[in-house]
């Protein structure tokens, strides 16, 4: 008799051993999980490796100059950069160096557009960093006098009046200051250099543009084609005064119109007391305008026309001292101001001029360059 079970090719034995079924691989398709993984481990490669060999660029850039530094303050180049005894975070940079004895002067340089970044006191930002360079020129005792070199078209009204506050105070310190003018200084820049005893422009300089102006962007229509409406709630009716996602109303243009009055007046006043001028006269050139430098001298808005060098020839003067010692100052590093720096590129920096430009801000600016 033959068992059926243990013969393979009786294939009608119904109560053989039932073979191992075996799920088939589902067909993942173009998109499946292969493709997928690959797709995001190209993503992270793209993203991860410039950020890493950046990062390491910028260890390896602040490590060199920080040796170069430190060799250059302890070798032969000492006298040509050293920190400054005042002001910790600042490096004085001889420009010239001059006779023995005659004394220094500083020059302290308001370059671009004033913006309200930073602290007076911390010299963090734009506005941080030239206000410290004040503060360390008004309590070195070498420093005799201060060239406050301009070449700004304005920015912030804020920044701008803190900055001529810090001009104010050097010369209560009995430090003469002239303001030399680049190619431009008009509005906020021109604020600034009110504060000054002299003020000094180069032939080609752009001068004045006296006034105040407070930019209103409106993104609603672009955001309605986008399908997106905003809803604040409020604690107010002018909460959200000057919102980019409405319409204003008459009543928010009245009320910030007036808020414009009072900065403009205060404006023609610091103009009006810092040369000397009756305030009608210098309303009446308080309507936005530029001028070229004679005209700018034939008003009063400037002393004298010369380049830096005249300006140096005029401390000198003003000091009663020949070649004397120039020097100006710059930040010293730090490893976290290169990686801010490094976090402050077209990404970061397309955010902040979003956010500015959609809050209405006060304004000292010119901009018809």
């Amino acid at each position: 008799m033959i068992d059926d079970q243990a013969n393979p090719a009786n294939e009608s034995a119904d109560y053989r051993t039932p073979r191992p079924y075996h799920h088939p691989t589902p067909d993942r398709g173009f998109l499946g999980n292969t493709v997928l993984q690959s797709c995001l481990v190209a993503g992270c490669v793209t993203v991860f490796v410039p950020v890493l060999l950046i990062g390491g660029f910028m260890l390896v850039m602040y490590f060199a100059l920080s040796s170069s530094l430190d060799s250059m303050e302890s070798g032969s180049f000492s006298s040509l950069v050293q920190s400054s005894a005042s002001e910790p975070n600042l490096r004085e940079r001889v420009l010239r160096t001059g006779a023995s004895g005659a004394g220094t002067i500083a020059v302290v340089t308001v370059h671009g557009a004033i913006d309200g970044n930073g602290s007076p006191l911390d010299g963090t930002g734009s506005l941080g960093f030239v206000s410290q360079q004040l503060r360390a020129a008004a309590r070195s005792s070498a420093v005799k006098a201060v060239i406050l070199q301009i070449d700004s078209p304005g920015g912030g009204l804020t920044a701008s009046d803190l900055l001529h506050h810090e001009v104010e105070l050097l010369r209560q310190r009995g430090k003469p200051v002239i303001a030399w003018a680049g190619s431009t200084m008009a509005s906020g820049g021109y604020y600034i250099a009110v504060a000054a005893e002299s003020i000094m422009a180069s032939p080609t300089t752009t001068i004045g543009s006296i006034g105040v102006i407070m930019q209103h962007f409106q993104v609603q229509e672009m955001l309605a084609k986008l399908g997106i409406r905003v809803d604040p709630v409020t604690s107010g009716a002018h909460k959200d005064l000057g919102s980019p996602f409405r319409e204003m109303t008459p009543e928010e243009r009245r009320i910030l119109e007036n808020y414009i009055a009072v900065a403009h007046a205060r404006f023609v006043g610091i103009v009006a007391e810092g040369r000397d001028l009756p305030p009608e006269r210098v309303r009446e050139m308080a309507d936005g305008s530029i001028f070229v430098p004679a005209v700018a001298l034939e008003r009063g808005l400037i002393d004298s026309i010369g380049y830096i060098e005249d300006a140096v020839a005029w401390v000198e003067d003003r000091i009663g001292e020949s070649n004397m010692r120039i020097i100006g100052y710059r930040r010293q590093l730090s490893i976290g101001d290169l990686f801010n720096e490094a976090g402050a590129g077209a990404a970061g920096a397309a955010v902040r001029a979003a956010r500015e430009e959609t809050t209405p801000q006060t304004m000292a600016v010119w901009d018809g360059r």
